[in-house]
């Protein structure tokens, strides 16, 4: 099997929800693992994203799909809101995507990096009937499934009464969520406070100053919100050494494509 035999097509999709364009990997031969759906950061580097995956798309024989969020027509994609549904145009490219490639009928799995890391893991909330295994790197921040936290930090009443629906449409399928298979990365090196992390008093207090901390206490949370409802909690922590906040560096320093990939 040779690299060449990989064929990159794009697909764009044009919803009420807004244009949303993907990169289709498909290997030569596949594996019947699901296929997995690359969420990129808020540098947006989609193409970059989809040629490291590339590879371990072959190798793995999986379908990956790298959606590119542009800056002109996204300027808010971390999380679903009134204002930006980066949810429904991902439903909608991946509902058009099945029509085409009975490969991509089932569930997928998620793959988010920092700010796509907070739109995987809510979009699994919201969805968690169309997610396989979540896969989240780094996110700068979480909606923690713990009812004692104000929604947007945990699953407890909204900040802002305008908010309240979207709390109530994260906390609905919780059980379902809390029995997904979920895998977090975060670099031993990811603890920079700069411009790009979230950072408020409340929020410093509940989930941590650093991305490195504030993963540890995702884990926690979920661990034990599914203890709590007598699930048993398929979440892992994973340390990647020497890593910061780059997923290039993760990706060629300690393998991150190739984990996320393969994992079954």
């Amino acid at each position: 099997m040779t690299m060449s035999q990989t064929m990159t097509t794009r697909h764009t999709s044009a919803s009420a929800a807004g244009i949303l364009s993907a990169r289709i990997i498909r290997p030569a031969s596949r594996s019947g693992l699901a296929p997995l759906v690359v969420l990129h950061g808020i540098s947006r580097n989609a193409a970059e994203l989809a040629a490291l995956f590339a590879p371990e798309a072959e190798r793995s024989g999986r379908t990956v799909v790298v959606p590119h969020f542009r800056r002109s027509l996204w300027p808010l994609f971390q999380r679903p809101c009134r204002a930006a549904r980066p949810d429904l145009a991902l439903l909608a490219l991946l509902s058009e995507l099945r029509g085409l490639d009975p490969d991509l009928a089932g569930r997928v799995d998620l793959f988010g990096h920092s700010g796509r890391a907070q739109l995987a893991h809510r979009f699994a909330m919201l969805y968690p009937q169309r997610v396989g295994r979540l896969n989240l790197a780094a996110a700068g921040w979480y909606c923690l499934p713990d009812g004692s936290m104000p929604f947007p930090y945990g699953l407890g009443a909204a900040e802002a009464p305008k908010d309240a629906v979207w709390q109530r449409r994260h906390a609905a399928p919780l059980d379902r969520y809390l029995s997904l298979d979920v895998s977090v990365f975060v670099g031993t090196k990811d603890v920079d406070r700069d411009d790009t992390l979230r950072q408020t008093p409340l929020l410093d207090d509940i989930q941590g100053p650093t991305r490195l901390v504030r993963a540890e206490r995702f884990v926690a949370s979920f661990t034990a919100a599914a203890h709590a409802r007598r699930i048993r909690p398929r979440i892992d922590l994973i340390h990647l050494p020497d890593v910061s906040h780059d997923v290039v560096e993760a990706i060629v320093t300690a393998g991150l494509a190739q984990r996320v990939t393969r994992a079954a």
